[in-house]
This record gives C-alpha cells, structure tokens and sequence, in this order.
C-alpha cells in the first residue's frame, strides 16, 4: 500500500475515478493526481464485483481511497445503508487500497464497525461532512472534526458551501489554527463563492484537494479539474506531493 503518500505535509491532489478504466487513471495521473478516489457509487453492478474491484485496483500505480457515497451526501448509491456500508467493508476484507471516506453521519454502529476493521487493517478513515446548502457556524465545525477523531478518524474532511467571504475566511483561519494543532484537515468550498478553496486552503493546511479528470464531468459544485489544480498550486509554489516523493 501507499499510504503514506497521503500523509505527508504536502497536499495531495486526487482524481475522482467514476469508472474502472485503466485509461482514465492513467490520465488522471497525467494530468497531475497524486491518488485517485475510486466512486464505488457512481460504478454499476457488473463493476462492484469485489474480485473485479481486486484486479483492477491492483494495476493502479497510485494511492487508492475507496468512497462509496451515499446520495444525501451528493452521492449516487441507490441501495440500503446496510448495503453501502457492507460493500465498503468486503472491500476492506479482500482489496488492497489505501483510504477509505465514510460519512460521519453513516449510522453509528456500522460506521464503528468499519473503522475498527479499517484499523485492524491499518487503513486509514477519512471521515466526510457535506453541505451543498451553506455551512456550520465555527464552532459547530470545531465540534465535529473533534467528533470525527474521537469515532477514529485519520482525516476529517469538510465540504461546506460558504455563502459569502467572510465564510470563505472563516474556513480558511479554521484549516489553519486545527492544522496547527495536529489535526489533518480537508475543507473543500463549493459553489461559486468556496470555489477558490480547493486551491487556496492547501497554503493553510488542508491535506486533500480533490479534482475531476479532463473529458469528465464535475462530481461537486465548483470543482476544478486535475490539470487545473496543479497548475495552479505550481503556480502558487505549493509543493504538492508528487513533487515532494521525486525529491
């Protein structure tokens, strides 16, 4: 596993992966990933097959995080919650892979169950929150990423939508002062007004920033791609974690 590769102190860019194709991965790492997130929910039934999932996870060169989004989340998984946190776990039992994101808001018995497997395997847990509506006053956020690393976590990734720039600040002097504290942070902006977090949060800290893949589509409100992300952190002079391991 690559684990490590999500941890260090640089940001990591990740291509959102819809589908298997080994080409798109490929591309994704063209273009400037770092890892990939594999989007269980957006495959269909035929590619769900976990010895499928195996091999096709096993010709990737790149760090993989498993999420299987569920759809109050912004995701696309039609099934049970029983379903979707089953799915998540066998692929923890039989694929190797090297993050796993679970919704803190996943019921609490099957979200502790998989992070006590997650940590039996030494996978790391990124638990996420989303807002598409607006975002959490201070110090609810405060509170949650506490919750989040009590429940296990590894990372706590916040994805809000900030409604003016006063939030957009507000989540940025956040990322830096939990950072500060030894918190690994992701906070993600969405919509029109967050858009520019997902390049500027990673100067304050927030360890993960994610695109979509040149030809695809966005999978979140605002989204940038992968080229354009790390051309822009290039720009910035932000030394991103591809860099960071050729060194």
């Amino acid at each position: 596993m690559n684990s490590v590769k999500l941890f260090g102190e640089a940001p990591v860019i990740v291509g959102v992966l819809k589908k298997l194709s080994i080409s798109d991965a490929k591309r994704a790492q063209e273009q400037g990933a770092d890892a990939i997130e594999l989007r269980i929910d957006f495959l269909n039934e035929e590619d769900r097959n976990i010895e499928k999932l195996k091999e096709f996870v096993s010709q990737l060169e790149l760090p993989v995080i498993i999420t299987n989004r569920r759809k109050e989340e912004g995701g696309s998984f039609r099934g049970t919650e029983e379903e979707r946190i089953a799915l998540l776990s066998g692929i923890l039992d039989a694929v190797e892979v090297d993050a796993v994101d679970v919704e803190y808001s996943a019921s609490a018995a099957e979200r502790t169950a998989l992070v006590e497997k997650a940590k039996r395997l030494r996978v790391p847990i990124i638990f996420s929150f989303h807002d598409f509506n607006g975002m959490p006053h201070r110090s609810e956020l405060v509170a949650l990423v506490d919750r989040m690393y009590e429940a296990g976590g590894s990372i706590a990734k916040i994805a809000v939508t900030p409604q003016t720039l006063s939030d957009a600040l507000l989540l940025l002097d956040l990322t830096y002062k939990l950072t500060r504290e030894g918190k690994r942070i992701a906070t993600i902006g969405m919509g029109p007004v967050g858009r520019h977090l997902r390049v500027v949060a990673p100067l304050y800290g927030s360890v993960l920033t994610y695109g979509f893949i040149e030809g695809e589509e966005a999978v979140a409100p605002g989204q940038f791609s992968v080229k354009e992300l790390r051309n822009m952190l290039d720009k910035l002079g932000v030394e991103v974690k591809a860099k960071k391991a050729s060194s």
